[in-house]
């Protein structure tokens, strides 16, 4: 025997124990050298492709307003905006206020992020009641809804009590006084919510577009009643003698105190205005 050579002997179960054990060393040793780091083993997942999306978007009726919006692709969440709001369900069915062609957008949500496609619905009549207000301002059909100042009043335009009063009582402006006596105004709902304000002489001042919403209402600090029944918002153009009285800063947000479908009457003052400070008034009538 070479001489340092040393001879461990092992019995039957000590031989299977050391087995054991190299096994458990070699397993773990290769598990580590074939592993790459843990972070790179979680996967963020997929996006679905836009063509393999499976939605349904259609009317209920031909041409009609009432849309249904369906998404059937499995495991993907569903985001989508209608043009006047949006909806988070993966089935549901809407009112769509305007005439025309509309685009539905659609997102959808996948593990590994988003994709997003579109789909068009046309609406050529309404035939499922909206809210009355998108009549009130812009009738049913496509020629829209005309206003103009109401000439059956004293006093069209000027100021009042804000949050107080309905009328311009205290600075009252006759009909004939005003800026454009014979201006008037064009509410319609074909492709989207769009205002059309005209001259004395009928030609186009301004282009824009009106939004309304009827939760923004205004209590009488004094009554506790309901001064304002909700705000009128234009995009673009102003109403008829467009401005605040005493200013010539155009005016595009106003408290609606009376909307009916005949009537129109709408107050603003600036931001921070205290109750029974000048609001100015605008009255109109439907020509």
């Amino acid at each position: 025997m070479p001489a340092g050579l040393v001879i461990i002997y092992y019995t039957k179960e000590e031989e299977e124990k050391m087995k054991k054990i190299i096994f458990c060393l070699i397993a773990v040793v290769g598990t580590l050298c074939s592993c790459n780091p843990i972070c790179d083993n979680i996967s963020a997942g997929g996006i679905v492709k836009e063509s393999d999306l499976q939605l349904d978007v259609h009317a209920t009726t031909d041409g009609g307003n009432q849309i249904v919006m369906i998404n059937n692709t499995k495991g993907v969440g569903s985001y989508w905006d209608y043009v006047i709001g949006h909806a988070a369900a993966q089935n549901d069915t809407i009112l769509m206020p305007f005439l025309g062609e509309q685009t539905i957008t659609f997102t959808g949500l996948c593990d590994g992020g988003t994709v997003t496609t579109t789909r068009k619905v046309t609406i050529t009549h309404i035939d499922h009641p909206v809210a009355t207000e998108w009549a009130y301002f812009a009738g049913n059909g496509v020629q829209g809804k005309t206003w103009a100042w109401d000439n059956t009043v004293d006093a069209v335009y000027g100021t009042g009590g804000w949050m107080t009063e309905m009328i311009p009582d205290w600075t009252p402006i006759a009909l004939a006084d005003t800026e454009d006596p014979n201006g008037y105004m064009v509410f319609d709902l074909n492709g989207g919510p769009n205002f059309t304000r005209y001259n004395n002489d009928g030609t186009v001042a301004q282009k824009g577009t009106f939004a309304f919403d009827m939760s923004d209402t205004t209590k009488n600090p004094d009554s506790g009643d309901i001064w304002s029944i909700g705000t009128l918002t234009l995009t673009g153009a102003t109403v008829l003698n467009g401005h605040c009285y005493g200013t010539t800063d155009p005016q595009y947000k106003y408290k609606i105190l009376t909307l009916n479908d005949d009537e129109m009457v709408l107050c603003a003052a600036p931001d921070g205005t205290a109750a029974w400070d000048n609001g100015t008034f605008w009255i109109f009538k439907k020509k």
